[in-house]
């Protein structure tokens, strides 16, 4: 006999394998992102060659959580809907001076979206 893949009410939300994977890299992302920038706001990394590391990895940290964002969309898994409200600052943050700051303020408001989002993948 078949399985029978409906959801029942009252079960749990399936996760999808790609969902998990994208909610995953993406936190991954904003995590590297976000340790690269405070190294160089207190100086233990130098980036006058350097400068593109911290664009890169925040391209890739949006790119990735606008992918994981969209996962509802194609998947069951809803735990990637967390990531929704992250958007906004990451929206904000290359029209934040990075000496000020408002730059790392904006930034560590993403932070509690993707927490969200891993915490519903459990």
């Amino acid at each position: 006999m078949g399985r029978n893949t409906a959801r029942r009410r009252g079960s749990p939300p399936t996760t999808s394998r790609p969902a998990r994977r994208l909610v995953t890299a993406a936190s991954g992302a904003y995590l590297v992102n976000c340790l690269w920038g405070t190294a160089v706001a207190v100086r233990l990394i130098r980036t006058r060659r350097l400068r593109v590391v911290h664009h890169g990895l925040f391209v890739v940290t949006a790119t990735l959580t606008g992918v994981a964002a969209s996962t509802p969309a194609w998947t069951r898994d809803r735990s990637a809907l967390f990531l929704l409200p992250a958007l906004v600052p990451l929206a904000l943050a290359p029209r934040t001076n990075p000496r000020a700051g408002a730059h790392w303020r904006v930034a560590v408001a993403a932070a509690p979206s993707y927490l969200g989002a891993l915490l519903a993948q459990r």
